[in-house]
């Protein structure tokens, strides 16, 4: 069989600009925001435009992300229908994560439903929860003091013990109609990506708190990657928040020791929707997506 070779559409994607020199911040409810976004033109890889070979090194703790096949009894509206979510979508998830991570436990916080707009019309990143667009702006969902403060916001007097175990929080994004042709996701692998310069800590302001996330400068060394024509079954995992850093592991070799960790794991994916140019003028529904975010405990 012919060896693929890899292909890239050339999309436009948003950054945050060098030329903000305060820290970042939006509000939730109004969306007022200082930030200021550049956009450049980016190579984004058809992840199946890779031999099977490549795709095995893109995991969770290599790239940050990690395309996985999983199918559930779910399908098309039923994923819009809350009820359903909660009582089918979340058990489902979680026992994927267990088998597929390995994890002992998991705690589902919050989910998200995005729908792109009709061919033509603007995307909306308006503040209606239930006309929720794609994101089209590159970002981490979280920070990692925010990661951390995840585990005590939502675990009680169980957070101390479980937070001294290893803790992810990791997004499970999934089309609810495919294929996904008009809005898909770009991740960027961890590899490619400098956390020292190329993220910079960003206030997100509710009426009652302030969450961080993080905003993406942009860098020519960073590698983006999407899935053409995604389907529902074709989940991708991005690890937003990762407890055990690499200089906790500086002090380990490459393989892992008795306790997994290793050094230059990842700790995090910059993600964004983009346009994708290759979607021509073919008709298709407007992609809409869900995504969970998950506490992933490893420690009873």
């Amino acid at each position: 069989t012919p060896v693929p070779t890899p292909h890239a559409v050339p999309a436009l994607l948003s950054f945050l600009s060098p030329a903000l020199k305060a820290k970042p911040y939006t509000k939730s409810t109004s969306g007022e925001t200082n930030v200021i976004s550049e956009e450049r033109t980016v190579p984004v890889t058809d992840l199946r435009s890779l031999p099977e070979s490549d795709l095995q090194a893109f995991t969770t703790d290599t790239s940050g992300f990690q395309w996985v096949k999983h199918e559930s009894k779910l399908s098309g509206d039923e994923l819009l229908d809350e009820e359903s979510i909660k009582r089918v979508y979340y058990p489902e998830v979680d026992a994927f994560l267990k088998s597929r991570l390995g994890a002992k436990r998991t705690f589902i916080f919050d989910h998200t439903t995005r729908r792109a707009p009709p061919r033509g019309e603007k995307v909306d990143f308006g503040r209606d929860p239930n006309a929720r667009g794609p994101v089209h702006r590159a970002h981490v969902d979280q920070s990692r003091s925010a990661g951390a403060e995840r585990v005590f916001v939502h675990m009680g007097e169980e957070a101390e013990r479980l937070s001294r175990g290893r803790v992810q929080i990791v997004n499970v994004w999934r089309p609810i109609r495919g294929p996904v042709t008009d809005w898909p996701l770009a991740v960027a692998d961890y590899r490619s990506v400098d956390p020292e310069t190329d993220l910079q800590p960003t206030d997100l302001i509710y009426p009652h708190r302030v969450g961080e996330t993080l905003s993406v400068r942009y860098s020519p060394r960073q590698r983006w990657y999407y899935i053409s024509e995604q389907q529902p079954e074709d989940v991708l995992l991005l690890k937003c928040y990762e407890s055990e850093s690499e200089s906790e592991s500086d002090s380990l070799s490459d393989t892992p020791g008795a306790d997994g960790v290793q050094k230059g794991r990842a700790l995090l994916t910059p993600h964004t929707a983009f346009w994708n140019p290759e979607s021509g003028g073919r008709e298709g529904e407007p992609r809409q997506s869900i995504e969970v975010r998950a506490l992933v405990f490893y420690s009873d």
